[in-house]
């Protein structure tokens, strides 16, 4: 694996978008020079291997800008994470040739490959930083809205870890989830009761947090398009909170 250099964080190129693909599981694709393999908001399709060539992953800035995050080269998997949309964009580097494997079996592919374990687990930190990112700026003022798509986030990253998705352990306390989300203890406080009179949280002792209806828990997330008249959250951000 490559960190980025300074060689493609400059260039001006006319970049070429790869049409749509899916279910090509067992496939092996040719990316020309520029071509896109996905870009960001683009529904997951496959996970897929390098088997040729370089794919550079980049990210969007908050200012329109692009941060290239590394290089994958030949035995790199991309496309791993937990959302089902993709939150960066790779883009093939030079003429590069990629296996297409099916989502499902991420397990499989890097479960005796310590090196592809770790791209997983750094894939699964980008897109949990996304969707922070995402949802600081589409619920600034709606603590409730905020706490509960945290919460979904928490419990999707456990699920993907192997994880319980229903139990929040005292890892993550009341100062670390105000922390995170930029609150006050009360306005925590509040969202927690909030939601706990709804009956979508509930304590587990002695320190943990119970998540009772997860799909009850999203729609909260979900509520900051519904009263605003914009998108719901998990809309607005696409690759952040589905």
């Amino acid at each position: 694996m490559l960190r980025p250099g300074s060689g493609d964080a400059g260039s001006k190129i006319l970049v070429r978008k790869a049409p749509g693909r899916h279910r090509e599981a067992g496939k092996v694709r040719t990316l020309a020079r520029d071509e896109f393999l996905f870009e960001t908001g683009d529904l997951k399709a496959n996970v897929y291997r390098v088997e040729a060539g370089a794919l550079c992953i980049s990210c969007t800035r908050n200012d329109g800008t692009t941060e290239i995050v590394e290089y994958a080269l030949a035995g790199d998997l991309v496309g791993m994470g937990f959302l089902e949309r993709h939150a960066c964009n790779a883009r093939a580097s030079v003429k590069t040739v990629v296996r297409c494997f099916r989502l499902d079996s991420t397990d499989k592919l890097i479960a005796s490959d310590a090196h592809n374990k770790a791209r997983f687990d750094e894939a699964v930190e980008r897109e949990f930083v996304f969707r922070r990112e995402g949802l600081a700026r589409s619920s600034r003022n709606q603590p409730m809205v905020r706490l509960a798509a945290f919460l979904t986030a928490v419990s999707q990253r456990s699920h993907a870890e192997g994880g319980d998705p229903t139990f929040i352990d005292d890892t993550v306390n009341c100062g670390v989830i105000a922390d995170f989300l930029g609150l006050d203890i009360e306005a925590l406080t509040l969202a927690l009761t909030k939601l706990e009179a709804r009956g979508l949280i509930e304590a587990a002792p002695p320190h943990g947090l119970r998540l009772k209806d997860l799909k009850a828990l999203k729609a909260v997330a979900d509520e900051q398009g519904m009263t605003s008249g914009s998108q719901p959250l998990d809309h607005v951000l696409r690759a952040a909170l589905q």
